[in-house]
């Protein structure tokens, strides 16, 4: 695999640095008798041209004597350029085709630097070269065919470049070499037939490539191979036997590809094999003790299959090999324990998962530093003779995984002696008793609970795990006031799973200085109080800043968290180091939702649901724009839906349901997708969108509006039509009171009616009072 650049640029610093001050390799220039060649000169100048010298290293490169320059060397005879050493020397820009007038060279070294561009056609020139080290670098396209004019060449390396294409069949001309690295570029196709006329090949390695074809059978013919590479890539068919035939193979391996059938058994004769790798295929049939009958020399074996592969041996088998490292995964070993791993007395890894193993664990070798027997059916305790497994230099067990068993009883308390212990995993099983005090095991970078039935408080002395990256006792039945994560209590920590246990108290605010956080998991319990505001200090999800590459040796690869980020509960591994996560729900916490958890611009997933939580969903929701699961629901929340939570373009997963929001459900961009009326059930006042409720100011003949625009033209509405009533009025009144002053008939007519209707009044008023009266 590449190196990431931060580790590249040190390599290469410190290479110049040790070039600079010891002249390794003698890059200081072989001073010759003559001076050198007018047009191996103005070559070289060509290929400085070419180059982007930001370290200033070609800076001597001027003058007539080239042969004096900084990594050049000519021959004392001639005066021609034999040498080129610019390895690790911090050069951009690409090769010049200048390079093919250089006929003289033996060595061309340019590793280690920022080269792209192609391998010129012209390097066929360089008749009399015999190393040629173009690896690590940013080199694209082809393999030119002119390689083949190189039949001086020892030793070709392209590897860990952006080399695509073929294989040139012009490959097979050259008969000298020892060794060819292609690995890590992009190379496909088959591997041309050419390749047997390489009798001289002791090392071929192409690995992590893009080869999507059957594995020659003329790979058979190179009687010299040490050392053949082929994993990580694409290459299908059966395994050829011709691999057999390399009697002086030191290391086979074709992890990783599409191969399929059954393993030929004359693998097992191949009696100089160190290391075996045939896992990540899909192997069928049995691996029977004649696959290892020769292979006394054995040390690393890695076997697995996608098919159902059995390793078939008998209790009393006794191996020819000590291996060193054992990888074995998804064939079937069991029901019982592998009697033969009780004679290997070397171990150092051992891993065994997913191979069907019902059995309680046997006694192991306390060489093993790495230990894992994951996804199996392992039953009984604990075992606590673990706590022995210190090596002869006096360190001890490094790493336990454990998870997915049927282990019960409680965790030793001398797991507390495994002072280089730095994972233990049992997440899975059915543990039980009071978490052991592992405060003294200062390198611990993940513990992982997850699942069990522990009881009983965190220790205290957890204070102590300053290298802790991943705490996971979600899902037991834990009974402690949340721990105030003192600042001291560790600066690395990056996941937090506490979920699903009896936790109680408010959340403490210590937690903030732990910035690094990027899960946060304490749903399920009894957590009282406000969401502290200071939780939007958390600069990792800020950031949304992965730590596993610059900050942290270990990657995340072998140390998997279980979460249910996105509502519902994975494994996450590889793809760890990109989750960005808060999850409170189902607890009691009040309050309103802080404005501050809203520059958490990283956040994935947040899930606030099941609690008391009121107020109103902050107007600036729209900027956690990487949102893909927000859960809001059973809370007492209220207000408007802000319409800018259609800005969430990332959002598949939205529950809003059982709350008091009013008003009109905002639509557009996203949420045109979300149109599931459940994620808003529960809420009498709202209308519009999904639930199909109309809201007061719509009309047949138009289109939902803004909720806010809807509410402010109905108001305008109102308040224009009763300002307008008394002006009426009043202009009515008055225009009436004219005509009667300026109109006599009418002013008499109007006198004379109500004269009439006075006097009926009265007479209507004496009648009844007579009426009473009688």
């Amino acid at each position: 695999m590449k190196l990431n650049t931060k580790t590249y640029e040190f390599i290469t610093c410190l290479c110049v640095l040790t070039y600079s001050k010891f002249g390794c390799g003698s890059i200081t220039g072989g001073r010759s008798n003559l001076s050198c060649i007018e047009n191996e000169k103005q070559a070289l100048l060509l290929i400085k041209k070419s180059f982007i010298d930001d370290w200033k290293l070609l800076s001597s490169w001027v003058g007539d004597d080239c042969c004096s320059w900084y990594g050049i060397e000519c021959d004392n005879l001639t005066g021609q350029v034999t040498k080129l050493y610019h390895g690790a020397s911090g050069l951009k820009g690409s090769i010049s085709a200048s390079i093919g007038n250089l006929t003289a060279l033996t060595v061309v070294d340019l590793n280690y630097n920022f080269l792209e561009g192609i391998i010129p056609e012209s390097i066929g020139s360089l008749k009399s070269l015999t190393i040629l080290d173009l690896s690590v670098n940013n080199l694209q396209g082809f393999i030119p065919q002119s390689i083949g004019s190189l039949t001086s060449l020892t030793i070709l390396d392209l590897s860990q470049n952006k080399i695509g294409g073929l294989i040139p069949e012009s490959i097979g001309a050259l008969t000298s070499v020892t060794e060819l690295h292609m690995s890590s570029n992009n190379l496909r196709g088959p591997i041309p037939q050419s390749i047997r006329n390489l009798t001289s090949l002791s090392l071929f390695h192409l690995s992590f490539n893009e080869f999507n074809s059957s594995i020659p059978p003329e790979i058979g013919n190179l009687k010299e191979l040490r050392f053949l590479s082929l994993s990580t890539n694409k290459f299908s068919g059966l395994l050829t036997e011709a691999v057999c035939n390399l009697s002086k193979l030191e290391v086979l391996s074709v992890v990783e590809n599409q191969l399929s059938g059954s393993i030929p058994v004359c693998i097992g004769e191949l009696s100089k094999l160190v290391s075996l790798g045939l896992s990540l295929n899909s192997w069928e049939g049995f691996v029977s003790e004649r696959h290892f009958a020769e292979l006394a020399m054995l040390t690393e074996l890695k076997l697995s299959s996608k098919s159902g592969l059995v390793m078939n041996v008998s209790d009393k088998w006794v191996p020819p090999f000590q291996l060193e490292d054992i990888w074995m995964d998804s064939l079937k070993l069991g029901p019982k324990f592998p009697r033969w791993l009780c004679t290997q007395r070397n171990i150092k890894e051992l891993v065994m998962t997913n191979t069907s193993i019902s059995d309680k664990l046997l006694a192991l070798p306390n060489s093993v530093m790495y230990l894992d027997l994951s996804n199996n059916h392992l039953f009984g305790k604990f075992p606590a003779y673990l706590c022995n497994f210190v090596s002869n230099l006096g360190e001890s067990l490094k790493e336990i995984h454990l998870p997915d068993n049927n282990l019960s009883g409680e965790l030793p308390q001398c797991l507390g002696n495994l002072t280089f212990l730095e994972v233990l995993d049992v997440m899975n099983n059915n543990l039980s008793g009071n978490i052991p005090p592992l405060g003294s095991l200062g390198l611990l970078r993940n513990l992982n609970l997850h699942n069990n039935k522990f009881q009983g408080r965190l220790p205290l002395s957890f204070e102590n795990l300053t290298g802790l990256v991943g705490l996971d006792v979600g899902k037991n039945s834990l009974s402690d006031v949340l721990p105030s994560w003192k600042s001291n209590f560790t600066s690395r920590l990056r996941y937090l799973i506490l979920r699903s246990n009896n936790f109680f108290g408010t959340i403490p605010t210590e937690l903030c200085h732990h910035v690094s956080i990027q899960i946060l998991n304490f749903a399920g319990n009894h957590i009282t109080g406000n969401i502290p505001h200071c939780l939007g200090n958390l600069t990792s999800i800020i950031t949304s800043n992965n730590y596993s590459d610059d900050h942290y040796p270990y990657t995340d690869i072998y140390d998997p968290i279980m979460d249910d980020a996105k509502g519902s509960e994975l494994a996450y591994t590889s793809t760890l180091g990109l989750l960005f996560s808060i999850d409170l729900s189902n607890n009691n916490i009040t309050g309103g939702i802080p404005e501050e958890l809203m520059d958490l611009r990283g956040l994935l997933s947040l899930n606030l649901a099941g609690n008391r939580l009121s107020g109103r969903i902050p107007d600036r929701i729209g900027q956690l724009d990487k949102l893909e699961f927000l859960d809001l629901s059973r809370n007492e929340l209220s207000g408007l839906i802000p319409q800018n939570l259609s800005n969430l373009n990332f959002l598949s997963r939205l529950n809003l349901s059982y709350n008091d929001f009013s008003g009109r459900i905002p639509t557009g961009n996203q949420l045109q997708t979300l149109n599931d009326p459940s994620i808003y059930v529960g809420n009498s006042q709202l209308c519009g969108g999904p639930i199909l409720k109309p809201c007061p100011s719509d009309t047949d003949s138009h289109d939902f509006q803004d909720n806010d625009e809807a509410d402010s033209y109905s108001d305008d509405e109102h308040m224009w039509f009763y300002a307008g009533i008394g002006p009426c009025l009043l202009v009515g009144f008055l225009g009436f009171c004219a005509c009667l002053h300026f109109i006599k008939s009418w002013r008499y007519s109007y006198f004379h009616y109500v004269e009439q209707v006075f006097d009926r009044i009265v007479v209507a008023v004496a009648l009844l009072q007579r009426k009473l009266h009688d």
